[in-house]
């Protein structure tokens, strides 16, 4: 009997990217999508691409991945983002490899960030973006915070290596893409820091942005892509800066405290 691989997509009204997605997870033996919160057509894209669907209201990123990764059934599984793309190349070596059998338990996956048609390979921090992250993995493996932000998960077992191709995301057309992701990040870790009560003093935060700033811009070379990586260096500096203000403020508005920990409600319906 061969190895079932499950490819697991979490989305949240993102119907212009998600039938691509979609198309590149046709080699895995079921996907599984959930639509959190979803308002426009992903769910209908998602039904016709033949995947089963959970769907519901998730306010913390966790609840969104556990209630993907209860519903995959599969030995192994691919984790994609709505704006990233797996090639025919990619498939047939995670295929391959699978085959094989793993010596481990999770595998490496690099992740070329492309803005436009222009490929960016420098400058890249957690803040922003990824260039290489565990996306193929057994069940179990991995395990998420309870925060609304997608802050990287704690990873289990033995690692099996990295794959040598790359995942294609497309972080945006332009800066102004970039600047809006920038936004919905520092808002959801803004929201992280005003449920716990606790936004921290500006000056600790101002030292992790130069912190930040340099390590986009000098360790991870941003300085190599020109302009762009300069761009990519500042916003990576002011991060915590702007996620710590906002934070501030939004404690500020809140007459009633929120829970810290809203529960999520979900459906999942199966798609034959």
């Amino acid at each position: 009997m061969g190895v079932k691989l499950s490819g697991l997509v979490c989305v949240q009204d993102q119907e212009g990217q998600l039938a691509e997605c979609l198309r590149g997870l046709a080699f895995c033996d079921e996907i599984i999508v959930v639509a959190d919160r979803c308002s426009d057509r992903s769910l209908e894209i998602a039904r016709r691409a033949g995947a089963a669907t959970v769907t519901g209201a998730f306010p913390l990123e966790s609840q969104r991945r556990l209630a993907g990764l209860a519903a995959c059934t599969g030995d192994w599984i691919l984790e994609i983002e709505p704006d990233e793309r797996v090639s025919s190349a990619l498939a047939w070596e995670i295929r391959a490899r699978l085959k094989l059998g793993a010596q481990g338990d999770h595998f490496d996956v690099p992740v070329d960030n492309y803005l436009g048609d222009d490929l960016v390979r420098q400058g890249w921090t957690a803040s922003l973006g990824e260039t290489s992250a565990v996306r193929l993995y057994r069940p179990g493996v991995k395990r998420w915070q309870a925060r609304r932000s997608s802050a990287g998960p704690a990873v289990s077992g033995r690692s099996a290596g990295a794959l040598k191709g790359a995942i294609r995301r497309v972080a945006g057309r332009d800066v102004n893409d970039l600047v809006a992701t920038f936004n919905r990040r520092t808002a959801l870790r803004a929201q992280d820091l005003a449920d716990a009560a606790e936004p921290g003093r500006l000056a600790p935060a101002v030292l992790g942005g130069l912190g930040g700033f340099c390590n986009s811009y000098l360790v991870r070379s941003g300085w190599r892509e020109g302009g762009l990586g300069l761009c990519l260096a500042l916003l990576s500096g002011l991060y915590p800066v702007v996620s710590h203000l906002k934070a501030k403020e939004a404690l500020g508005a809140e007459a009633i405290p929120r829970p810290a920990t809203p529960t999520p409600v979900y459906v999942r319906e199966v798609v034959a």
